[in-house]
């Protein structure tokens, strides 16, 4: 059943507004095809009021055209099963007064042949099972009647039960489209719209289930990220806070001690502790700027900003590497790029003991950059950790006692703003691959 409906129902917007467009043409030529079918021998049968008048009226013109002892054998000529035609020629008045049962039939037959309504009679045929089956009797110029029985129906050829028909039927198919169309397109569109409330209330809300059109499951998608990043956001800013709260507890202690005890000589290791915070509230507020920066994007050539990064890392004393050079635009925020690769090229050049960064540019207009080293590696129980903030695997605590552990934490933020991601990589034998995806949608949009 699933399957049928996905091959009725198309994937797109574009898909299904044509179907709907397509189903009502289908529909209507369905019900004008019926109501042929099913209408057409009654139409064939019964003429319309016009056309018996036409008719009746050459008959009379052609058999008053003719000798009188002929017209008895001329008229049998014109007589058919739903046409019958008799000459009477012993008749020389209509009875008075007349049975008419349709006095503007009879009115425009004697229009039609110039006569008096008198010469004119239009009855209903005695017995009859029809009710459009009419009696004609027109007096013949040069003596004689002539009798004609068929049947005469309405001047429209849809009668009034038709007619409600085909208003029922319209009706019906109209709000059998209505339900398709609420039920395929606004109940998706209805369901997002309530998820997005729902995260404005409670940001871990569970996911919305990718349903509907193709459009609607892409943003659907996206939403869903959206909403992951925000939790991981929201989880990043509660552990930083508690992380300063933490570790400005220590310092803050140490100082109030050295206060109170007034010992001159520790004048030093208070200044120690005021740098030591200074440091740390530097490195906090790098890291919400990293998230909440309003850089705007621009148009840069991401090989040139590669080579600044590896230039700022040596300069610094690290052993960095570039591959060959190449032109790659990429639109992005360039300072935040910028800090989000030297955090993760130093990284590698420090603790990896030299950095190897590479580029590569993907055929849908991705971009891939590698960055190698040859250090021990980080185990793959910490792989995920070290991208939270505030954590330092136990070699980079020896190894740098004034490093806060949110330089990762800032480049992941900042490349995920970007729509891209960062993955750790163990490399054969020892060593790590830091493998950055940026994505061709930013360049696409902004460029």
């Amino acid at each position: 059943m699933k399957r049928l409906l996905r091959w009725l129902v198309p994937a797109g917007f574009r898909g299904q507004v044509a179907a709907i467009l397509i189903l009502g043409v289908v529909l209507s030529q369905v019900l004008a095809g019926v109501l042929y079918v099913v209408s057409l021998p009654q139409w064939q049968r019964v003429l319309r009021p016009d056309l018996a008048v036409t008719k009746v009226a050459m008959v009379v013109k052609l058999l008053e055209a003719v000798p009188a002892p002929q017209r008895a054998a001329f008229a049998k000529l014109w007589d058919e099963a739903q046409f019958q035609v008799r000459y009477e020629p012993t008749v020389g008045v209509l009875p008075l007064p007349p049975r008419d049962t349709d006095a503007s039939l009879r009115a425009q037959l004697a229009a039609k042949l110039e006569r008096d309504s008198a010469d004119v009679e239009v009855s209903a045929q005695p017995a009859a099972a029809d009710a459009n089956a009419k009696m004609i009797r027109v007096l013949l110029r040069g003596g004689g009647a002539l009798q004609i029985a068929a049947p005469i129906g309405f001047e429209t050829r849809v009668g009034l039960l038709e007619q409600l028909a085909t208003v029922v039927f319209l009706i019906l198919a109209m709000v059998g489209l209505w339900f398709w169309l609420t039920w395929t397109v606004n109940a998706p569109l209805d369901r997002f719209a309530r998820a997005a409330e729902r995260v404005g209330v409670d940001v871990h809300s569970p996911p919305l289930a990718v349903h509907g059109p193709l459009q609607l499951q892409r943003a659907i998608r996206a939403f869903n990220e959206m909403q992951v990043r925000l939790q991981r956001l929201l989880t990043d800013r509660t552990l930083m806070l508690g992380a300063i709260s933490h570790d400005l507890g220590t310092p803050l202690t140490r100082l109030r001690l050295r206060v109170e005890t007034d010992r001159a000589d520790d004048k030093a290791k208070m200044l120690a502790d005021i740098e030591a915070m200074q440091i740390m509230l530097t490195s906090a507020l790098s890291f919400v700027r990293g998230v909440d920066d309003a850089e705007p994007r621009e148009v840069v050539d991401l090989d040139s900003l590669l080579q600044t990064v590896c230039d700022l890392v040596s300069d610094l004393g690290g052993e960095v590497t570039y591959g060959a050079p190449r032109r790659s635009n990429y639109c992005c925020k360039p300072q935040a790029m910028l800090r989000a690769l030297t955090n993760v090229v130093t990284n590698a050049a420090k603790y990896g003991l030299r950095a190897r960064v590479s580029l590569q540019q993907l055929a849908d207009g991705g971009f891939v950059i590698e960055i190698q080293d040859d250090g021990p590696g980080i185990p793959d129980g910490e792989k995920a950790k070290v991208f939270e903030p505030f954590y330092r695997t136990d070699e980079a605590r020896e190894s740098d006692r004034q490093g806060m552990g949110l330089g990762l934490s800032i480049a992941r933020s900042i490349i995920l703003a970007h729509g891209g991601t960062i993955e750790l990589r163990d490399r054969e034998p020892h060593g790590l691959n830091v493998h950055i995806f940026l994505p061709a949608t930013f360049l696409a949009a902004f460029v």
